[in-house]
């Protein structure tokens, strides 16, 4: 009898103390940034980014990130409207999505202060497509209530692939420009925390 409660206090302990490994990690907004570049007349680069994003990773590991499109941040408040309105449609798609499984043993085995360099293999969600995506990123164990995941290198997103290039052509239509290029690097610093 004594045994049994014996193991029955050590699976108890055993359990407890394993929930933090397990817990749903949440996307600090205010220490999270997404950004983008755009060129127009083949040689004007521009920094923009999302001021908006949300998203955790849960018990099973598998990462899930909203974007608010409409958060969108190009420093011209009159790009931004033509922006959510012509290119995000934002009225209709109000937010871009990446969906992506982590390695949930490498997950947990990360200890404080570790760097672990990955490709994540994803999907995003974006303007009513669906894209399989591969992103390099450095995964970073802050502590033992944040972590951090940031691009080692910026990925593109291809406008012909998500159907907005008629939307980028209203754009340079307004703006009178000769170009806007259609394809966009974009770069992502975010930090976890439970």
């Amino acid at each position: 009898m004594r045994q049994t409660r014996l193991i029955l206090i050590t699976l108890l302990v055993s359990a407890i103390t394993s929930l933090p490994a397990l817990a749903t990690w949440q996307l600090d907004n205010e220490k999270s940034s997404l950004t983008f570049i755009s060129v127009k007349k083949s040689t004007i680069a521009e920094n923009h980014h999302f001021s908006t994003l949300e998203g955790n990773i849960n018990e099973q590991a598998l990462v899930n990130i909203n974007v608010d499109l409409a958060s969108v941040n190009t420093n011209i408040a009159i790009r931004d409207e033509r922006m959510k309105q012509f290119v995000f449609d934002s009225s209709k798609y109000a937010s871009a999505k990446f969906s992506a499984q982590l390695d949930n043993a490498m997950f947990q085995a990360l200890k404080t202060g570790e760097v672990k360099k990955l490709t994540v293999n994803g999907k995003i969600d974006f303007h009513g497509q669906q894209q399989a995506i591969a992103i390099d990123v450095n995964v970073i164990k802050l502590t033992e209530k944040q972590i951090s995941v940031h691009t080692n290198q910026p990925f593109f997103i291809k406008a012909d692939a998500f159907g907005v290039v008629a939307g980028i052509n209203k754009l340079k239509e307004l703006a009178a420009l000769p170009s806007i290029d259609y394809v966009v690097p974009v770069s992502f610093s975010v930090t976890f925390a439970r």
